[in-house]
């Protein structure tokens, strides 16, 4: 359940957890309506981060499935973590437009599937898959292996 601005509850999915150095805030996606270019209207999850005194959990569901994003430790250098940061956006063929794959940070877009670094870097490396500008994705995948490769 998610506490709107002005008192109400309404019911939430939610998407990850991460970590700050302030607690723990939780990435929850609100189903509401959107204007479609032909006059109607469609579904749209709207996703933001918010504080545990925003949102609480619904009983009797399990929340074992959700990433999880903790802060690295302190000692030096912070180790890689293999948890999921980025998804998957398979995006259908249409008249005139092949299929397409599209790779976004948590959070730009709704998406079921979750991947690790590796995963998203595997994923960009397919045919018609590319990362989004608007979340930057290209950036946060920077493949440090093709350094490593250079220098073997």
């Amino acid at each position: 359940m998610v506490a709107l601005p002005d008192g109400h509850e309404i019911r939430a999915r939610l998407h990850a957890r991460r970590q700050t150095r302030d607690g723990w805030q939780y990435q929850v996606g609100v189903l509401i309506w959107q204007d479609t270019a032909d006059g109607g209207v469609e579904p749209f999850e709207h996703r933001a981060w918010v504080s545990p005194k925003h949102a609480r959990p619904v009983p009797g569901v399990s929340y074992d499935h959700i990433p999880n994003r903790r802060v690295p430790q302190a000692s030096g250098t912070a180790p890689r973590t293999s948890q999921p940061a980025w998804t998957v956006q398979h995006l259908p063929h249409r008249s005139g437009h092949p299929s397409a794959t599209l790779i976004h940070v948590v959070g730009c877009t709704p998406s079921t599937q979750t991947l690790d670094r590796g995963q998203a870097l595997t994923a960009l490396r397919q045919p018609r898959a590319t990362a989004c500008s608007e979340c930057g994705a290209a950036d946060s995948l920077t493949d440090d292996s093709e350094s490593q490769n250079h220098e073997a």
